[in-house]
């Protein structure tokens, strides 16, 4: 990934933090209760003993994992797929064997620890509070070369997050997170604090709402951060190296302590930052009833005048009948806005009513002449192509190919035994006519011949 990696976080898990900031752990369990708007809430973590709760570099692994399944178009069952080396950048890691087994062990741990979460979770749309039971990662596959299941650099990843998460996700119950500050930050436990405290800002009921101040009781803010310790002087000491990073990096202006032992209290001061939202913008998306959670989103990741051209694509597209909607407007223009490329531009000229073909043929037709994938690829390597061409077969074909398919696709592409201009192409007329399945089989025989 280059330019600057402004994403977005998760409210419910960047507030209720789900992952230990600590360097290490050894417990292999938790249990955190605090008061909220005159309600209990109730936060649990079990982990197997052999991989402790998660803590320290797993949080880099979930940030990278929501903003993935973020960029792979939210895909309503919440799987994603992804080598493990794209992974691995998105994570800001070195390439390396330690880092490849460090990433195994950390997507085995959000895989099998399990959160429960009574009273707290939001259900923004509604308005509500829910019980929530899950897993991070609720599925995982991989492809590996040995026996052990070591990851290496042909390595493909599929998951599916939890329906929980997916829910939050897609209703547009996010919050911007600058990934380029946090991966530049020392240590996993900054970068753990540095997500806890940017949740902390916003009002879960009212998101829109972002304080400058926050003041917390010491001992209760180690729960927060799943310190485990209860001696004030111990929680000091874990805080303050974090805590002088954050200041002067410029995240923070100041962090001040008061009163004495089980008594202290922190008061946090930030250095605010504004995304206004184009109260224009916001009341077209909701014509094609797309909520302002999800419009903020999108202004914050693509900017208004990408998105009025994309609503104004998206219009013609559907007027012409060449894109058909078969659920809701709101999730067809967030497919277009997600992965333009796969949809054409419409035409210069109209075709006559009484000439146009049939619904079918016209998206087959008008599919075809989309911006070329060879013009798409022109500057990008031969591994940025394959990690491409792997997410978008992985988006659309999910269900048909496994990830030992998509492995074998990836080093085909690397070893240029494919053609992927037409290979895309063909994958997305397939789409269009319903033959996907056609395809994938068609796919799979021709990798294994490879």
């Amino acid at each position: 990934m280059t330019g600057k990696l402004n994403r977005f976080d998760e409210l419910n898990l960047s507030r209720l933090n789900l992952i230990s900031a600590v360097d290490q752990a050894e417990s292999s369990e938790w249990d955190v209760s605090f008061e909220f708007q005159g309600r209990i809430v109730r936060v649990q973590c079990e982990a197997l003993p052999k991989y402790a709760v998660p803590h320290g570099l797993d949080s880099d692994v979930t940030a990278a994992i929501i903003n993935l399944y973020i960029e792979l178009g939210e895909a309503e069952d919440g799987r994603f797929s992804v080598s493990a080396t794209t992974l691995l950048k998105l994570c800001g890691w070195h390439n390396t064997g330690k880092y490849h087994a460090i990433l195994r062990t950390c997507l085995e741990r959000l895989h099998t620890s399990s959160y429960s979460v009574s009273g707290g979770w939001r259900d923004h749309p509604k308005g509500r509070w829910t019980h929530a039971k899950f897993h991070f990662i609720e599925s995982l596959d991989f492809s590996s070369g040995d026996r052990t299941g070591a990851f290496d650099e042909r390595t493909i990843i599929s998951g599916r997050l939890a329906d929980a998460i997916v829910a939050s996700i897609r209703s547009g119950y996010v919050k911007p997170l600058d990934t380029e500050f946090m991966l530049s930050l020392s240590r996993p436990r900054t970068r753990a604090l540095y997500r806890i405290l940017d949740g902390a800002r916003f009002d879960p009921a009212q998101p829109e709402e972002l304080l400058d101040v926050l003041e917390v009781s010491l001992v209760g803010w180690a729960d927060q951060c799943k310190i485990p310790s209860t001696i004030p002087g111990n929680i000091r000491r874990a805080l303050a190296s974090p805590h002088d990073e954050l200041v002067k990096r410029g995240y923070l202006r100041s962090v001040t302590l008061t009163g004495r032992g089980r008594d202290q209290t922190i008061r946090y001061e930030f250095v605010r930052e504004f995304t206004p939202m184009d109260a224009a913008l916001a009341r077209r998306f909701r014509t094609y009833g797309v909520a302002d959670g999800v419009a903020r989103k999108l202004v914050r990741e693509h900017g208004r005048v990408f998105l009025m051209e994309c609503m104004d694509r998206f219009d013609v597209l559907v007027r012409d009948a060449v894109l058909v909607i078969k659920k809701s407007k709101a999730a067809a223009l967030m497919h277009l806005i997600t992965h333009p490329d796969e949809y054409p531009f419409p035409r210069t000229t109209k075709v006559p009513q009484t000439a146009r073909p049939s619904q079918k043929a016209t998206r087959q037709e008008a599919l075809l002449p989309m911006l070329s994938v060879a013009d798409e690829f022109r500057n990008l390597s031969a591994e940025q192509i394959a990690e491409k061409a792997v997410s978008r077969l992985g988006f659309h074909y999910r269900s048909l190919l496994s990830v030992a398919d998509l492995d074998l696709l990836r080093q085909a592409i690397l070893d240029g035994g494919v053609d992927v201009s037409q290979m895309l192409e063909t994958s997305m007329v397939a789409v269009a006519k319903f033959e996907k399945e056609e395809f994938a089989n068609e796919l799979k025989s021709r990798l294994s011949a490879v």
